[in-house]
């Protein structure tokens, strides 16, 4: 055992030793010193490049900013020049073959909001589910023993050419 103890002290000591003659040097103040502004002197300047780097690519953003302003308001002056009454007259005479109405076949229909009276939202709800059961389809229990359920049309266009 006491040999086991001096071989554990000995390494102890030895790896002590090498620390301690690390410290004790005349240099080590110096040169940790030195690795210390190297390392701050690294940081520096990384974070200038990153400064550097964000700068430009704010300035990139600013003029793609700028350019979609600009194609904002070419767009919006398109849609003005397109939106016409003259140009959409022009447009119905030549392309779609329409004309003028006279004013004497001109009619104007004039809604009396007096007269409409607002359906309540039982009403409302009503008319929503019922429009809803008209497009869900029925299915008897006859029906479903003898196709399946496989077979059901769920489409609303289909039930519609069924029912005709």
């Amino acid at each position: 055992m006491r040999e086991t103890v001096r071989k554990f002290k000995e390494t102890v000591e030895i790896r002590s030793s090498i620390l301690n003659r690390i410290r004790s040097h005349r240099y080590f103040p110096v040169t940790l010193l030195f690795c210390v502004l190297l390392i701050a002197a690294c940081v520096h300047i990384w974070q200038r490049v990153k400064v550097v780097e964000l700068v430009k690519e704010v300035a990139e953003l600013k003029n793609e900013q700028a350019e979609l302003r600009d194609a904002k308001k070419k767009i919006r002056s398109d849609i003005a020049i397109l939106s016409t009454a003259a140009r959409i007259e022009q447009y119905a005479v030549d392309s779609l073959g329409l004309r003028r109405v006279d004013a004497e076949r001109l009619f104007t229909l004039v809604f009396d909001k007096d007269d409409h009276e607002q359906p309540d939202d039982l009403e409302l709800l009503l008319f929503a589910i019922n429009r809803m059961a008209d497009a869900v389809p029925a299915l008897s229990s006859n029906n479903a023993m003898a196709r399946g359920v496989d077979n059901l049309k769920l489409d609303s266009l289909t039930l519609e050419e069924a029912a005709k």
